[in-house]
Order: C-alpha cells, then structure tokens, then sequence
C-alpha cells in the first residue's frame, strides 16, 4: 500500500445513548473522501476503538466498505498489549474484508522494553495477513519505540512491516530515521502540527485528526509540503494552526467532534472517559472556524 499523501484517522459518530450513529458515520466518510482523502484509518484512538465491542469494530468497518472501499483505501487500528489478541484480530479483520494495512499502536500499560517491542512486532509481522504501519505516540502510551528498533523491524520484514506512524514529537529523530530505513519504507507524520515540517524534511504523508472536519484544506497543506511549496506551506500552515491546537485542547476525539459538531456533520457525542466538547470549546471552535473561512476561504468547502 502507498501510504503518501493524505490519510484521515477517522472519529466514530455516536448518538447521545452511546450508540453507533450509522448515518452520521455513512456522511463523514463520504465526505472526507470526496474532499480529498487518499485513505481512510477506522478505529484508531480518534476512533475512540478501545471503548467499542468487538460486533460495534466489525460494523464501523463494515459501514466504511459498503460506502467508500471501492474509491480509497481502508487502513484498520489493531494495536494493544497482548500480543497474541491482536494477531488473533488482525486475522479476524482480514478475513472478513480487504482491509488494505493495519495501524498498531504500540503495547501500553504493561510497557515493554525495546527487545520486547522488537518481538510484539515481529510476531504480528510474521502472522498478519495484512502490512502493518507502526504507530509511535509516547505521549499516550507512556512507550517509545526507539528508531533503532524500526530501522530493524523494516530491515528484517520488508514490505510486511510497511511504513512508521510518528507521533513522537521529535522531528530530530525523524531525520535519523530517514537516513537508515531501507528504500520502501515510508514514514508518516502523526501530528496535524508537525505535518508541514516533516514532510518538507522527507515524510510522505500525514494522517490526521484535523482531516475529518477540514480534508480539504489539509490535502492541499500536505500537496503543497511535498511539492516544496513553502509560501503555500506557510500560509495553511498559519491560517490552520489555531484549529489544529484547539482540537487537542480537551483531547482528542473531544476536539474533533466538538467541530464536526459545530459544522453540523455529526454529534459531539464521546464515550465515557471522555466527555464532549465544553461550551467554553465549542465555543472557540466556531470562532476559529469562521475566522478561517473569512481569512482564507479557498482552504474549505
């Protein structure tokens, strides 16, 4: 799978009893994908998968392909601390649909060392039916996963371990990456901030929070970084940033869903122990959102 370009770790609508809003999940992947985004990424942490039983995953993944598998790909989170588990449901996912690759997190809570990380991997690897893209976010799950320990994983599975979602915040890391890994290896932006640099420092893509409300304007923020654009890079960059930060203030899915709300996309609704966007956010979220179409109203729909 090409993993360049724009891909979109798409939030899970529900209604306010907690259940899957099917519609609403139905007219936000329609319109992420038809305002530009090359992939979609179902049930990652902005999918809020961990709070879903396992028949809820099934029909969010399901939904996706009976609405837009035919027109983009469709990465699937499956990341955890038991190892076996998420072999045992990557298997499941795969047999069930033509899910492209699999997004696995790194194991938290139980926060193994690098050696340990090291084999987590290479045991998916080894029985994914499916490429994996690693997904380092520290700052969630109190583990790092050390660039010694990618460059290895990709060395030693070519093409199975397919590509690095960083996270880490630590675009020095980011450099010294990209001198080591093989040829094929793609490494992807984690961070909406931090999209712009990495890219123009060598990064294919970005996978995005910020995507869901705005694909638009993210897809030409990414174009205009791989093209070497820099006044164009600077100007979304600039006119997108308040958003961008806005969206992470009460974390995350709080943020996103609180602006899908405000442009009438879906409901706020999260499931406990997030708590839906404040007034005070909600607030700020639609100041910020009008501000941006009033400054740069090409970005948008």
């Amino acid at each position: 799978m090409d993993c360049s370009g724009l891909g979109v770790a798409m939030a899970t609508p529900f209604k306010q009893d907690g259940s899957l809003d099917e519609p609403a999940l139905r007219r936000l992947a329609h319109y992420i994908v038809e305002n530009g985004a090359d992939y979609l990424v179902a049930l990652g942490t902005t999918g809020e998968a961990v709070t879903q039983t396992l028949p809820e995953r099934l029909r969010v993944i399901e939904i996706l392909f009976e609405e837009v598998g035919e027109r983009v790909p469709i990465v699937v989170g499956a990341g955890g601390y038991d190892t076996r588990a998420v072999a045992e449901e990557m298997r499941l996912y795969a047999h069930h649909f033509p899910v492209k690759a699999f997004l696995s997190v790194t194991p938290y809570y139980n926060k193994p060392h690098a050696e340990g990380l090291y084999a987590h991997y290479a045991y998916l690897a080894e029985r994914s039916p499916r490429p994996i893209i690693l997904y380092n976010v520290p700052v969630r799950t109190g583990v790092h996963l050390p660039p010694t320990i990618v460059v290895r994983l990709a060395q030693d599975f070519p093409g199975q371990i397919l590509a690095l979602k960083d996270a880490s915040l630590d675009l020095i890391q980011g450099m010294e990456l990209y001198g080591q890994v093989p040829p094929g290896f793609q490494l992807l932006s984690g961070d909406d901030v931090l999209a712009a640099p990495a890219i123009l420092m060598g990064y294919v893509g970005l996978i995005s929070v910020l995507g869901n409300a705005l694909p638009r304007a993210i897809k030409q923020l990414v174009e205009a970084a791989r093209q070497g654009d820099l006044a164009t890079t600077r100007h979304l960059e600039v006119s997108l940033l308040p958003l961008m930060r806005l969206c992470f203030a009460e974390g995350n899915p709080t943020g996103i869903k609180g602006l899908l709300a405000e442009m009438g996309l879906i409901e706020p609704w999260t499931r406990l122990p997030l708590l839906s966007a404040s007034e005070v956010l909600r607030a700020r979220l639609a100041d910020s959102l009008a501000k941006l179409r009033q400054a740069s109203p090409e970005v948008l729909v």
